[in-house]
């Protein structure tokens, strides 16, 4: 692993990873908010509590690193932890926006 692997690593742990769970959390324990992700709401049984959210966290982090293991170690490998960061800044930007309405 290069260190800007690392970095995107670290980023997509931050944004993903902590950002996300953090905002979801806080956001589905307020009143009216509810998971918007259909699957997280099937596998939770409803809004995700802090332990079912982390293990679906975690699963779905295993399996990014399994699909960045089995790349080549190319440039397009970069692209998985890039998609995580991406897509973990949108979602917890929007929990963000969702909190602050309710406050």
């Amino acid at each position: 692993m290069t260190s800007l692997d690392a970095i995107l690593w670290g980023a997509a742990a931050l944004a993903y990873g902590l950002g996300d769970y953090v905002t979801t959390i806080v956001g589905v324990r307020m009143a009216g908010v509810q998971e918007g992700n259909p699957i997280v709401r099937f596998l939770s049984g409803g809004d995700p509590g802090p332990g079912s959210f982390a293990v679906l966290k975690v699963v779905s982090v295993v399996l990014f690193v399994a699909a960045y293991w089995t790349l080549r170690p190319t440039t397009a490998r970069l692209a998985v932890p890039t998609a995580l960061t991406l897509l973990g800044t949108i979602v917890t930007a929007r929990n963000v926006q969702i909190i602050r309405r309710r406050i």
